[in-house]
């Protein structure tokens, strides 16, 4: 219908791209199922996370490394124009990269990736406390975000090839401590260049991390286990693994009041039961109907999640039962109620296990 235009955009697609400057979404996922937005698949350039980035990583929880801003990094990297004519990417993004646990293939990566990186950190992490906090102080966007945020450009040189260096030389900037949004904001325009800057030269460890260095005589302590090797991990006892409680709908399942909880999940389960019905009365008037169109997602009056809706669909009934409230801790040192049940918590793991009878030393 457009031949001008899509002719354009082939042409686009085609065109050697030598610089790509942007300020990348940030966002792993939605908060809950009730938001009812989940991001955008993008099946190759979560392979290409999965081959280069997860690959190189030593942290078990990958999630993170599959955040919008990451994949504009890969997705970035891998659109620059052939490595014989070299190129430059230029974000506003994200800072948590830079220290992150399970950033560390990321910036393995990058160091292999790119001749030469030029970061400016510009810190304002609000996701943390005490001096920590006061110390990261303004973040440049003001309230529109809580996250770090940094500046990177990172440089393909021509000829990037099996002649050039192995790791690229990494310049770093931090902008300093106690800083307000407006401090920031003046320095970042007095600055005017990367290179007028006061960077220093980082020097990252095997390990891949660039600021915070691990020490390795940790690694010749001995460990409290190794899932990926249970059978010649040495350790103090037979290890046991298992994670948490995921309840996946946290406000309803914990509460420091017996009776509030029982209310919530009684006025939740109620609900779900009454969306339940309603929904296999209209199912058999439209047999391809999914919980996904049909359901409220009011989150007043119930958290869905994947399995919820799934035992929806299956005309599960979900009733209360007081013998399911247990004593928990939902943080450390703050012991909390919890409405502890298979039907109304996502993942229960292996805690039945470890505490099968609440009177058990």
């Amino acid at each position: 219908m457009f031949p001008q235009n899509s002719a354009r955009v082939l042409a686009q697609k085609t065109a050697p791209i030598r610089v790509i400057m942007g300020n990348p979404p940030y966002s792993v996922g939605q908060k809950s199922a009730n938001d009812n937005a989940q991001n955008q698949d993008y099946p190759h350039l979560n392979a290409r996370i999965a081959a280069t980035y997860a690959a190189q990583t030593d942290a078990t929880n990958k999630n993170s490394l599959y955040d919008s801003y990451i994949k504009a990094f890969r997705w970035a990297s891998d659109r620059l124009a052939e490595e014989v004519q070299g190129g430059i990417v230029a974000f506003v993004s994200n800072g948590a990269w830079l220290d992150g646990n399970s950033a560390d293939g990321l910036r393995k990566c990058l160091q292999r990736e790119f001749a030469s990186i030029y970061v400016f950190n510009l810190r304002g992490n609000a996701r943390t406390s005490g001096e920590l906090r006061q110390k990261e102080a303004g973040n440049v966007f003001g309230s529109g975000s809580r996250t770090p945020i940094a500046i990177t450009l990172l440089v393909k040189k021509p000829n990037l090839g099996a002649s050039a260096a192995p790791t690229a030389q990494i310049f770093y900037c931090d902008i300093g401590d106690y800083l307000s949004r407006e401090d920031k904001l003046k320095r970042l325009k007095a600055a005017g260049t990367m290179t007028a800057l006061d960077l220093v030269t980082l020097a990252p460890n095997v390990h891949g991390d660039w600021l915070s260095q691990r020490d390795d005589m940790f690694g010749a302590f001995i460990g409290l286990g190794d899932k990926d090797d249970k059978a010649n991990v040495k350790t103090f006892f037979v290890p046991f693994y298992s994670r948490g409680l995921a309840s996946a709908r946290d406000a309803w399942c914990y509460n420091s009041s017996k009776d509030k909880i029982a209310h919530n999940i009684q006025r939740l389960s109620s609900f779900y039961n009454e969306q339940r019905t309603a929904f296999h009365h209209e199912k058999k008037r439209a047999a391809e109907l999914t919980a996904e169109e049909f359901v409220s997602f009011d989150s007043t009056k119930i958290t869905w999640n994947r399995g919820l809706k799934q035992d929806l669909e299956k005309n599960v009934e979900i009733l209360f039962d007081a013998t399911f409230i247990k004593r928990g801790i939902y943080r450390p040192f703050f012991k909390q109620h919890v409405y502890f049940s298979q039907s109304l918590n996502d993942m229960v793991y292996q805690m039945p296990k470890l505490f099968p009878k609440p009177d058990l030393k």
